[in-house]
């Protein structure tokens, strides 16, 4: 044995710890600052998401806009998990949704919903026209007619600060990836 052979194996392995600390706190600070990889359990969101996509959500710095796919932390029902959906209007503005002609409306003004499946013709448990009250957001589900959100009094307006963040990007499977914002 060398006697230079052991400080190569020291420096070795101290270049080694040196890779894997910058590395773990490149990941840390993309979960933080960029976003946080979750999955997208069931089909209300469809077409846009599908049941087990992954997406990567944003949530530092961010505020809801109308059109944003957020996940909300509600987990006080169904099977627990967050739920993902699209908000379609904020505080103060006013939703009305007419099933005969399967139009949404936030302030008198028909949405233009390219995202949607198929037009919204049910209404749900709440009364419409709905008033968004301040420091919420009504939240849809792209899959209208097959989605628990808003409409329902389960649900109801969502409390800004059980948003997580914005879905920004599908990441899997990788036939689906794309950006969503």
């Amino acid at each position: 044995m060398d006697k230079n052979e052991k400080p190569v194996r020291f420096q070795e392995l101290f270049n080694w710890m040196q890779s894997i600390v910058v590395v773990v706190i490149f990941l840390l600070g993309v979960l933080t600052f960029i976003g946080t990889p979750l999955g997208v359990h069931g089909y209300s969101m469809m077409p846009t998401l599908d049941a087990n996509d992954r997406m990567l959500v944003r949530s530092i710095f961010y505020a809801p806009d109308r059109g944003d796919v957020v996940v909300l932390s509600r987990r006080d029902f169904e099977d627990g998990t967050a739920l993902v959906k699209r908000v379609v209007a904020l505080e103060g503005d006013v939703v009305n949704i007419d099933a005969e002609s399967g139009l949404v409306y936030v302030n008198d003004m028909p949405l233009h919903e390219p995202y949607v499946s198929e037009l919204t013709r049910r209404l749900g448990s709440v009364s419409f026209p709905f008033a968004v009250p301040a420091g919420h957001v009504f939240v849809l589900g792209d899959n209208r007619n097959r989605s628990m959100d808003s409409r329902d009094i389960e649900i109801g307006a969502v409390d800004e600060r059980e948003i997580i963040g914005q879905v920004v990007a599908v990441f899997l499977p990788l036939n689906r990836a794309r950006l969503l914002y």
